[in-house]
């Protein structure tokens, strides 16, 4: 079984992961890949050899089981272990990612929020723990935190990957408008945009309607 698994195949993997929860809750048993690959527009090739990296799934020629690769997924990729999150900045964004509840069903724990205004970790009502910003690395050190999502204003971006970063952090999820880039190869980072993804679409439209 290979064990290295290319970044593009591993977010292929993830989108079948929440595809097959979709079937399950919907009843389905089984699926093939050609039928996967239409839903997720993928060549049923390419589905095949991206499941091959989960090793023997079995194929019942009728197609994959849907529980059994789900569940392959999960261990193949570590989605059966539960990891403590933080969110770093609690404003409107900040505070609503805090306070959802279907992290905890997918096995991500928010332990702890953080930011810089006092008065509003004072007055916030949630369950999670809040905290100043100059408490990060301590906090993340303290609850073994392997994941942060950043939604700070952009100025504060960068310092506030390098605390997490100092605290142990291994993954963050960044929602601010600059690109933050860790100072250690082993932290891996998402640089994510609405806006960025609005430039994309539009230039979908923009290219298709030149044709």
């Amino acid at each position: 079984m290979q064990t290295d698994i290319p970044k593009p195949t591993i977010a292929r993997l993830c989108l079948l992961y929440r595809y097959l929860d979709e079937l399950i809750r919907n009843d389905v048993q089984t699926i093939s890949s050609s039928q996967i690959g239409r839903r997720l527009s993928m060549n049923s090739h390419n589905v095949r050899k991206d499941i091959g990296y989960l090793g023997d799934v079995g194929n019942l020629g009728a197609g994959y089981d849907v529980i059994k690769l789900k569940k392959a997924i999960a261990a193949k990729l570590g989605f059966n272990q539960q990891r403590n999150a933080c969110v770093v900045g609690i404003g409107r964004l900040g505070s609503a990612i805090l306070n959802f509840e279907q992290f905890q069903v997918h096995g991500y724990k928010i332990v702890a929020g953080f930011d810089a205004n006092i008065n509003k970790i004072e007055t916030m009502r949630t369950s999670v723990a809040l905290f100043p910003s100059h408490m990060i690395v301590e906090i993340v050190r303290r609850f073994d935190i392997q994941l942060g999502v950043i939604a700070v204003p952009e100025k504060a971006a960068q310092k506030v990957t390098d605390q997490l970063v100092e605290g142990g952090i291994k993954g963050i999820v960044n929602l601010t408008p600059v690109v933050i880039k860790p100072k250690q190869s082993d932290v891996f980072v998402r640089n994510l945009s609405i806006l960025g993804d609005f430039h994309y679409l539009s230039a979908l439209i923009t290219l298709n309607q030149n044709k």
